[in-house]
């Protein structure tokens, strides 16, 4: 077996998983080297049929190290004190590593693009209801503060009308306000919802291939 040609596998592989620690690299650098050497694989042809490429590799590399982290809950990340907007990132990045994964697999290709179809389709759904919901909450709004400044512009005419508008303003209002963080819980929930199947999705479909990963081998 050549050296050379596991060396410049090895060497590209590295290229793509900057996104690790160093001891992580070298963690899962080190479980190749040894698969490929166990495995007998002579050549560069023979590594890429049993592993894909270096880049392809990577891409499931990643995104199951992603999935990990995301069970976790990011735990790991700064002893725990990750922000919620960081952890949200963190978790579109990991929707986007499966994804791109999925991508890399020849046997997932096409339930990747099926993912991506629908996924679009409940970005399209939920930016439509986002913006009809603004619409709504400032068009509330605005209704509210007008009863209310109705209310008062006929307190010297009738005291009864005036109790009337600004009742109705006020409770206008109190309905934005209490369904204001409803909603943002409500999208809250379906994301994480949406960030538990993309888990599930990676770990049925990058563990379910030929492809060897890290942890399988100690698992087995």
């Amino acid at each position: 077996m050549s050296s050379k040609t596991i060396d410049s596998y090895i060497d590209e592989f590295k290229i793509y998983l900057h996104q690790l620690s160093e001891d992580e690299q070298q963690d899962v650098i080190e479980f190749y080297r040894e698969y490929i050497i166990d495995a007998k694989l002579n050549t560069s042809d023979a590594i890429i049929n049993e592993l894909g490429t270096p880049k392809n590799l990577a891409r499931k590399v990643l995104a199951d190290y992603s999935i990990k982290m995301s069970e976790q809950n990011y735990q790991n990340v700064d002893n725990g004190h990750i922000s919620n907007n960081d952890r949200f990132k963190r978790n579109l990045t990991m929707i986007g590593l499966v994804l791109l994964a999925l991508m890399a697999s020849p046997i997932a290709l096409p339930i990747a693009f099926i993912v991506i179809l629908m996924l679009a389709l409940v970005i399209g759904l939920g930016a439509l209801f986002i913006f009809l919901f603004l619409f709504l909450v400032a068009v509330s709004v605005v209704c509210g503060i007008g009863a209310i400044f109705i209310g008062f512009s006929v307190i010297l005419q009738s005291f009864a009308t005036t109790i009337f508008y600004v009742g109705a303003g006020l409770l206008i209002l109190g309905v934005d306000f209490f369904l204001i963080p409803i909603t943002i819980a409500l999208f809250k929930w379906f994301f994480s919802v949406v960030v538990i199947f993309f888990r599930w999705l990676g770990k049925k479909l990058l563990h379910g291939r030929k492809t060897p990963m890290k942890g399988e081998k100690e698992n087995a």
